[in-house]
């Protein structure tokens, strides 16, 4: 009986360490969410900042990713409808949601915002407020890079503008008349061939991974 019981015991210590070891391969030490710019659809995933979000996967062996699901309309009959404010409000709160269920399942995992126009401003949201609940405590404090491009949230003078906040850069250029006052709406889709290489700099910089 004695040796049934070791026997079944060890069993049972050896099934589970496959089990342990998947639920710490699954948890990678950094994870980016990205989310897409207005009228862009959901299987776009990440819109114009792809480039960007797969520039920090390559730079970081086994990170993990995953597009923000959020309406990015602007009162357009393809999205159906929604106006932008609606569509803001709903995407602050999807980011809310993932990135503290993300934390709640991986709290050691360092993780990168990265949002493009109206997904830069639904990410501002969620860490600066603006449209309803905001990241706090873990959730928040494992947030250790965000970058907004276009974002129309954007406010010219603040101090993480182009990225001398702790966390945080914002890209928003003269000419862009969503995110600034400009005349050139061309210049609203450059940002990460612009500035991907100078962010990912500034990313790397707020990782230790």
């Amino acid at each position: 009986m004695k040796i049934t019981a070791a026997a079944a015991l060890f069993a049972g210590l050896a099934a589970a360490g496959p089990v342990e070891l998947a639920e710490r391969q699954s948890c990678p030490k950094v994870y980016i969410f990205g989310a897409r710019e207005t009228t862009q659809p959901q299987s776009n995933g990440y819109g114009t900042a792809a480039g960007l979000v797969n520039s920090v996967k390559s730079a970081y062996s086994g990170a993990g990713s995953e597009a923000i699901v959020y309406p990015a309309c602007g009162g357009g009959s393809a999205c159906g409808g929604i106006s932008y404010d609606n569509s803001a409000s709903q995407g602050t709160a999807a980011v809310v949601k993932a990135v503290t269920a993300y934390n709640q399942k991986c709290p050691s995992t360092q993780i990168v915002l990265i949002g493009y126009s109206q997904g830069g401003q639904i990410m501002d949201n969620a860490i600066c407020g603006g449209a309803g609940s905001t990241l706090t405590g873990n959730a928040l404090a494992a947030v250790k890079a965000a970058i907004f491009m276009g974002d129309p949230h954007n406010r010219n003078g603040l101090p993480y503008n182009v990225g001398t906040c702790k966390a945080q850069g914002s890209y928003c250029d003269a000419a862009d008349p969503y995110c600034c006052n400009g005349n050139d709406a061309n210049s609203h889709q450059q940002y990460v061939n612009k500035y991907g290489s100078q962010a990912l700099t500034f990313i790397k910089s707020k990782l230790t991974a």
